[in-house]
Parts: C-alpha cells; structure tokens; sequence
C-alpha cells in the first residue's frame, strides 16, 4: 500500500510521519481484534494500544476497510503463503509432508501468538469480518496437492485406511490452532496446563502423525524434531 503523502505548512519542510507507526498500527490491530473482536475494536483504541492518535490512524488507513485489507495482505497472506512455500510437495512422502506443514503452522503462530485467536474469530466464526479476504489468500492448490499426497500414500499403504485424506489438513489445523486460541480458558479450569510450543509440537506430532501411520509407513524424516522459527 503507498505511503500517505504528508501534508505540508508554507516555509516549512514536509514532514513525513514515521512509518514505523503504520507497522505498530497493524500489530496492535491484530492483538486487539483477537482479544476483543473486529466489531468491538475502537480505532482510539488500535491508536493507543500502538502509542499513537486516533487521527495517525485514519492519516494511514483512511478506512475500517483499509485497515482490515492491509492487515490480510501484510500479516496474514504472507504467513499462509510460508506455510505451503515448499518445493515439490507432491514428491515428498506424506508422512513427511504433513510433519514439514505441523512444524510451519507452529512456527507462523509461534511468530504471531495472536493468529491463532484471530482466526477462531474472524475466519472460522460464521459473520467473521476477515473469511471473506483470507478465504481469497488460502492458496487452495496448494491444499489440493496435499490432500493429493495423502490420497496416493493411502492408496500405497502408507497411510491408516481408515483416514480421509480431504480432512488430515483440517485436523492438522485444528490440533494446532484450538489449542492456542482456547489456552486462557482451559488454564482458567486447570492452571498447570502446559502449552508451550515443545508440548504442543510434541503432543501433535504423537497424535495426528501416529495416528496417520498405516501398515507399510515409515517414519517421517526428523518426526518429532523441534520446529525452530523463522526470523
């Protein structure tokens, strides 16, 4: 998105503000909007949550609109693309695919704790204010390709036969994001809850990998490896 242009006084230097505020605005929208929710979220809120005026914020999103397209496009959309940025997937075995896909979305949400929240509300939640935008971002031959791997190592033995394959990147999904996004309550019933990102990479890989084994499978390469973060 181009910068705003500054407005400028007679016999004064134009004076641009600092762009590092456009960036701190959209971090702080996303925490905002996954705590409290889009429709809850005022702009003197996002304004002061990023140290700055309610005006700053409409200077460099003249619109609610604006704001939510930035925020797709510059916080999520990149992070949605990593996750399947891979090369020949639909030569990697599945097991080792659905792993190399575990250890992406745990480092996405590890990058960006607020995404799992996020997505409950405003993707997942039916009148969520972001499907529409992120659903268009999904790269959804990317989704086929995988849901492709698993049918074809399935059909191979590799895979439970008793698994859909459409549905292992849903589960996946799911085992990753709900956990996160419900963490506050769950440790409100049980406060030794433990849902770092070693338990929970752990944990999936145990559940959703294991579970996926068929008679003929191998274990994935590095299955139940720490997932390091991307800078």
């Amino acid at each position: 998105m181009p910068k705003p242009r500054s407005r400028s006084t007679p016999g004064r230097r134009a004076r641009r503000p600092d762009s590092d505020a456009r960036g701190q605005l959209l971090d702080a929208a996303v925490a905002l909007f996954a705590e409290r929710g889009i429709a809850n979220t005022t702009v003197a809120q996002i304004g002061a949550a990023a140290g700055v005026t309610a005006a700053m914020v409409h200077y460099w999103f003249d619109t609610r609109e604006r704001l939510l397209e930035a925020l797709v496009e510059e916080r999520l959309a990149p992070r949605f693309n990593y996750v399947w940025d891979q090369d020949g997937p639909e030569s990697m075995a599945p097991l080792a695919l659905a792993e190399r896909v575990m250890g992406r979305l745990l480092e996405v949400t590890g990058q960006m704790p607020a995404l799992p929240s996020l997505w409950l509300r405003e993707v997942v939640n039916e009148g969520g204010l972001l499907r529409e935008q992120v659903l268009r971002r999904v790269p959804m031959q990317r989704v086929a390709q995988f849901s492709a791997v698993m049918a074809a190592g399935q059909a191979r033995g590799e895979l439970n036969p008793d698994i859909e394959p459409s549905l292992i990147f849903i589960s996946l999904l799911a085992l990753v994001m709900l956990p996160q996004a419900t963490a506050k309550t769950w440790r409100r019933v049980n406060p030794q809850l433990q849902l770092g990102p070693e338990v929970l990479q752990r944990h999936v890989a145990a559940l959703l990998m294991r579970g996926l084994q068929g008679s003929g499978a191998r274990a994935a390469p590095g299955a139940g490896r720490k997932h390091g973060r991307t800078s």
